[in-house]
């Protein structure tokens, strides 16, 4: 797989620009005036809006940055506005509810507390919805704001006391309030949407969570959860389809209305007037609408890069700058998915593994486009069934990364069935495996990914990616390392390190991850060096502890906006 330079972060060399709040790519982290003015409209908004809307669990998928917070905050709004709604909404972000996960490791009951967590979370959703609205009734004895920060704020830092447990703060409790409260407004339901849902990196979090989604689902209340694809973990008696319906919500960038709406989002974004440099080159917003790979998250990283570059007052952005950006856009993508070695280590040799079976296809790719015209050219992948547990695996880290879009099946007869994946296109630019001839232009570009004849695909079988007897080593479990001497662990149940002797201690995934240095995350090494000689951030574990953000916004060139996106970073990394 295509390793990274250091091109991603904000530019950072100078005072922030009038339009880089426009900028934000986390839906959540605007207000919702704001959100309103700068959020475009999906292609299936209508549809998945609705659904969200209406009774019914559901389940909304899709890789980081493809839209499911935008769409969730729609029906948050559109609920919450209409007067005439018979449903109430709620919206909870568990974001950080990762936090939670040493207590897995050091309390025999976690579940307990974990499920007291996410409804004390959802009580705190409840209250902000009625504070918003400003005209739903409270009922009689609900919980109070102070009363439900008290006890989330001790549950997070472990302060865990069974003798104060009330029965509102059980499931039960949450169900019989939030009926009360229905009753008392003449409410027909509850929403709940759940955004960040199952996004800690602890299967038996992630387990907990949906069997509290499915305990807490009943006729008046309809739990909808944003979730990823590939590296969720359902609990034993959740089963998608029947406890909940799946929607698919990343948009396939070879459709017809996806140029559309990637364009009204940059207009949208650089406040209705697109800069000079790009007007000047009428493709270029085509072209990086499509290297994005249907994610609005890399899209407005890469406008933002132009936004500070015509700052300068760069005439044009041409066909080499593009071609740069295009690059600085996937990299957000692999550095997605290089982060699994760390946020899922018993996996690191199955990432490692998929790095080269991604550029296996990229490579299948490239030979079969080399003699087709550019308007001609294969942008997917067929793999033949029947697919390996352990294949199948790799490939869900693949699109949870936003580098394989799986976009159905299709049968060749006798030749057999084939899953087909759409692969990310701004590596088929920068990887040459599409339009086999030296000089190629951005017009190019456009119409191969634009024509709709893309009938043809290369064929690959799973053992052509990875030869069987390779299994045992290419796929094989990572156990944690003895934290005296670093060798790996005899086997998952051993207490003494075989090694040193030294005994084995389980150890946290979310203190290892808040203990990492600052350089992991995805800001330029300039910035880092900058924080880091002018204030005492060295962890990430510093920035987030730095609620209001002081000692960032006491750094030079570092204002709200730098500030802000610097602390999301923090927070998307042990998310």
């Amino acid at each position: 797989m295509p390793s990274g330079a250091d091109t991603h972060g904000i530019e950072e060399g100078g005072d922030e620009l009038p339009l880089d709040a426009n900028f934000v790519e986390q839906a959540e982290y605007l207000p919702e005036e704001r959100f309103l003015e700068l959020s475009a409209e999906h292609p299936d908004e209508e549809s998945i809006v609705r659904r969200l809307s209406l009774g019914g669990a559901k389940l909304l998928v899709g890789p980081r940055g493809c839209g499911k917070t935008t769409l969730m905050l729609k029906a948050y709004y559109g609920l919450l506005r209409n007067p005439e709604a018979s449903t109430f909404p709620v919206y909870v972000n568990f974001k950080l509810s990762l936090k939670l996960e040493p207590l897995y490791i050091n309390t025999p009951n976690a579940p307990f507390w974990f499920r007291m967590w996410l409804t004390l979370k959802i009580y705190e959703g409840v209250l902000d919805s009625i504070e918003r609205a400003a005209h739903y009734e409270t009922p009689e004895d609900f919980p109070s704001k102070p009363e439900i920060a008290s006890a989330i704020a001790a549950i997070e830092a472990g302060r865990l006391d069974a003798n104060k447990v009330v029965e509102e703060f059980t499931t039960d409790g949450l169900a019989r309030n939030i009926n009360r409260l229905l009753s008392l407004n003449s409410l027909a339901r509850c929403v709940l949407l759940l955004d960040d849902a199952a996004h800690a990196f602890s299967p038996k979090q992630q387990e907990d969570f949906f069997e509290f989604f499915r305990q807490v689902k009943s006729r008046e209340i309809s739990p909808k959860a944003a979730i990823y694809p590939g590296i969720t973990s359902h609990s034993p008696t959740f089963h998608v389809g029947h406890d909940a319906e799946q929607i698919d919500v990343w948009v396939r960038p070879d459709r017809k209305p996806y140029i559309g709406f990637m364009r009204a989002l940059a207009e949208k974004r650089f406040g209705g007037q697109l800069p000079a440099s790009i007007e000047a080159n009428p493709q270029a917003i085509e072209f990086l609408a499509f290297v994005a790979f249907g994610i609005p998250r890399s899209f407005l990283n890469m406008l933002r890069t132009i936004y500070h570059e015509d700052s300068g007052n760069s005439p044009t952005v041409d066909r080499r700058r593009l071609l740069d950006i295009a690059k600085q856009g996937r990299e957000l993508s692999h550095n997605v998915y290089d982060s699994l070695s760390y946020k899922v280590p018993s996996y690191k040799i199955f990432v490692s593994t998929g790095q080269a079976i991604y550029g296996n296809i990229l490579e299948v790719i490239k030979r079969y486009n080399r003699e087709r015209p550019f308007d001609d050219q294969a942008l997917e992948v067929g793999i033949k069934r029947p697919i390996s547990p352990e294949i199948e695996k790799v490939l869900g880290f693949l699109q949870y990364a936003g580098l394989l879009m799986p976009v159905g099946e299709n049968s060749r007869g006798v030749k057999g069935v084939f899953e087909l994946y759409l692969v990310h296109f701004g590596d088929l630019v920068t990887e040459n495996a599409i339009i086999g001839r030296r000089t190629k232009s951005v017009s190019m570009f456009v119409t191969a990914f634009a024509a709709q004849t893309h009938q043809a695909w290369p064929r690959v079988s799973p053992e052509s990616l990875v030869k069987p007897a390779d299994y045992p080593e290419l796929f094989r479990l990572t156990l944690p390392h003895c934290q005296s001497c670093g060798a790996e662990r005899a086997s998952e149940h051993a207490r003494f390190c075989q090694n040193c002797g030294a005994q084995l201690k389980t150890t946290s995934l979310y203190d290892e991850l808040v203990n990492q240095d600052i350089s992991v995350l995805p800001l330029s090494r300039r910035m880092v060096t900058r924080i880091k000689d002018n204030s005492n951030i060295r962890k990430i574990k510093d920035i987030l502890i730095d609620t209001k953000r002081t000692s960032l916004r006491g750094i030079k060139f570092i204002g709200e906006v730098r500030a802000a996106h610097i602390a999301t970073c923090a927070e998307e990394h042990v998310a």
